[in-house]
């Protein structure tokens, strides 16, 4: 995995006036930590952070490099705080990393692929894990683990055991974790599909502008 690179200052407001203090200049407070350094208080612009995770993922291993400070500091983001009803980050963790040391970490799962039952309508796919805990070194860090369910039939179910890790990386949870299953339909439920199916209801006009909601 290769780092991205992230700047933020130093700052000596603490506290939840200190805090304010940071956010009514437009900036977000974070604080770094990690096992045998002193925590670090900086700023940096929301802005710049959620673009850099939403290019490069919450997982990625980043370069920070904070005024007054020689050198950047590897680390990766173990927590965000975001402002309620937008998602704009108001608080960020970082935790320091060393580049020797193997870390714990929560990836994503992501099913791809559609099973056959499921694409006749006649099986429904629940995935039961969407997070996995991962082993590895920080420079090892999978974006995303994936799952290929399109060889489930009815009944059948994907285990972690089945699960293909990435190089580098060991899933700490238990083998026999189901992460996803596919079970069939109710036959009322199959028949109401298919009803849906072939009758699609008649568009009597078109909505008007003035009728649509704003999305907030």
């Amino acid at each position: 995995m290769t780092s991205v690179a992230l700047a933020a200052e130093n700052r000596t407001e603490k506290g939840k006036t200190g805090v304010n203090k940071v956010r009514a200049r437009g900036l977000c407070p974070a604080v770094v930590y990690g096992p045998g350094t002193e925590a670090l208080h900086v700023s940096l612009d929301p802005k710049v952070f959620l673009k850099l995770v939403s290019t490069a993922g919450e997982n990625a291993l980043i370069d920070l490099s904070v005024t007054g400070l020689d050198g950047a500091i590897k680390v990766i983001v173990r927590e965000i705080q975001y402002k309620p009803l937008k998602q704009m980050p108001i608080h960020v963790d970082f935790y320091q990393v060393n580049l020797d040391r193997t870390i714990e970490i929560k990836v994503p799962l992501e099913l791809v692929g559609i099973p056959v039952a499921v694409a006749q309508k006649a099986g429904t796919l629940t995935q039961a894990v969407h997070e996995l805990h991962v082993e590895c070194l920080p420079t090892a860090i999978p974006a995303s683990i994936t799952a290929d369910v399109s060889g489930l039939q009815i009944g059948q179910a994907l285990h972690v055991r089945d699960l293909v890790v990435p190089a580098g990386a060991t899933i700490l949870d238990s083998p026999d974790q189901t992460v996803a299953a596919v079970a069939a339909l109710q036959a009322e439920t199959v028949a109401v599909a298919a009803a849906a199916e072939v009758a699609e209801p008649e568009v009597i006009r078109e909505r008007k502008p003035a009728e649509e909601k704003e999305k907030k």
